[in-house]
């Protein structure tokens, strides 16, 4: 990239001094005969208004023009007769040609539509030339203009004569100029092209070594993106993914503790009490063969939390919508739930609020709520209280929260709650069921039927999980 840079800038900069010479020396010639052509035109519309006017002394306002602009000038009545001419300095060659050469420029003019503009050569016109002392042989480039205008008096025709010689020397100083010019150019452009690209590619080279060690595992590298926004901002953004990367990591080896931790106490209870069932006799009894099935449900319950998750997050699963009753859907997973805790003193409150319908998946929704409901019960307070709302949200939308009474969640922890993995309590507890996996079930369920959802939670006070159908 550094030398990309480079090699484009000293190309710019050779265009640029291209373009230079080629505007001051290669079109010097052409913008000068058209200023001058330009200036003469110009003048002669100046004459033919002091003709008009009668404005001062017409031969001293024809003079005054001619050495201002450094012409030669020559007018002519609508007869034939020379009114006036003015000579800028001498040397002039429309002053020194024979009347045959004036009336060929005359009648190139008339049939040009009154006016003729030409570079010539004084070898062309050396027949031409009168025999004056005063006539300078050695300027040989010279401009001509004629221009015939149409007055109240008749018409006026004005001779202009210029010499070119100032372009030439123009050009050799311009010549040594832009040679000097060049030479300093390209060598402070190579230094400065140089100094740019270091500057540039410093900052993005940077970023690339941090990135490297990214890619190695290296979850605390820092990317300090100085010199320019957007390297600033890139910067920021693979902060946030080194940040995002290194919790993954770590919520990946929480998994792997827990589901190993969940998986080892089920496999190790089964293997004792099938080996005591075994080798004891009496020990064959209902209550030891429960705990083998309860074991076995948790393990299984764990395998197809995993499987769930997996088929979310890869977008298997399609939604079979129907209208569902939330209020009775409700009211019937709460029932259950009372069964199957009443005994370990837990209550569930809810207050029916009536058929309200909702268009979602029933068996997905269902879900949710036993998801949320477990959460509750695992995090609850004390008092072993659950309570289910469910109320109308906004644009016409029915809203259930889930409230207990337990620790609450620190701030710091909310934004990463419905994470994969994630887990509140770092501390595995055997009591408490679940890897962190049911409430990323639940998120993507949500998000899949394109519903609202959210937590509030206050440590100390408690839990209020919602959704919006």
């Amino acid at each position: 990239m550094r030398l990309k840079l480079f090699i484009n800038i000293i190309a710019f900069v050779l265009i640029t001094i291209f373009l230079l010479w080629a505007l001051q020396l290669f079109l010097l010639d052409s913008f000068y005969f058209q200023s001058t052509k330009a200036r003469m035109s110009d003048a002669a519309q100046r004459i033919t208004r002091l003709e008009k006017g009668h404005l001062g002394d017409f031969s001293e306002q024809i003079y005054s023009i001619a050495l201002i602009n450094e012409f030669c000038i020559s007018v002519f009545g609508r007869d034939g007769r020379l009114l006036t001419e003015a000579d800028a300095g001498g040397g002039c060659m429309i002053h020194n040609i024979n009347d045959a050469s004036l009336t060929e420029l005359y009648r190139l003019a008339s049939n040009n539509g009154g006016e003729y503009f030409h570079r010539v050569n004084m070898r062309d016109f050396q027949s031409s030339i009168k025999n004056n002392h005063k006539f300078n042989y050695k300027i040989r480039d010279r401009i001509l203009y004629v221009s015939i205008t149409e007055t109240e008096h008749g018409p006026m025709i004005l001779f202009f004569d210029a010499a070119t010689t100032p372009v030439s020397i123009i050009k050799a100083v311009l010549t040594l100029q832009l040679v000097f010019t060049t030479i300093v150019l390209t060598i402070l452009s190579a230094l400065l092209a140089n100094v740019i690209a270091k500057n540039i590619s410093q900052p993005i080279a940077d970023v690339n070594r941090a990135a490297k060690k990214l890619t190695h595992g290296e979850y605390d590298v820092v990317f300090t993106g100085e010199g320019y926004r957007e390297i600033y901002e890139l910067s920021e953004t693979l902060n946030q993914t080194a940040e995002d990367l290194k919790r993954t990591e770590q919520l990946k080896k929480d998994l792997i503790a827990n589901i190993s931790h969940d998986l080892r106490t089920p496999l190790t209870l089964i293997t004792g009490y099938c080996e005591m069932m075994r080798d004891i006799d009496g020990e064959k009894t209902p209550e030891n063969m429960q705990v083998v099935i309860d074991e076995a449900s948790r393990m299984s319950s764990l395998v197809s939390d995993l499987i769930d998750l997996s088929k979310y997050e890869s977008g298997a699963v399609k939604l079979e919508r129907e209208s569902v009753d939330l209020d009775f859907l409700i009211i019937e997973t709460v029932e259950r739930y009372r069964k199957l805790m009443s005994d370990k003193g837990y209550t569930f409150e809810y207050a029916s609020v009536g058929p309200t319908y909702v268009e979602c998946d029933r068996k997905r929704i269902l879900q949710v709520i036993y998801n949320l409901l477990n959460n509750a019960v695992n995090y609850g307070g004390e008092d072993k209280k659950v309570t289910v709302r469910l109320t109308s949200g906004e644009n016409g939308r029915k809203r259930v929260e889930i409230i207990d009474n337990g620790a609450g969640i620190a701030k710091e922890d909310l934004p990463y709650i419905f994470d994969r993995y994630y887990k509140v309590d770092k501390e595995h507890k055997r009591e408490l069921s679940g890897t962190g996996i049911g409430l990323s079930i639940v998120k993507n369920i949500l998000e899949t039927h394109g519903a609202v959802y959210g937590v509030q939670s206050e440590v100390g006070v408690g839990s209020r999980f919602y959704f919006e159908l």
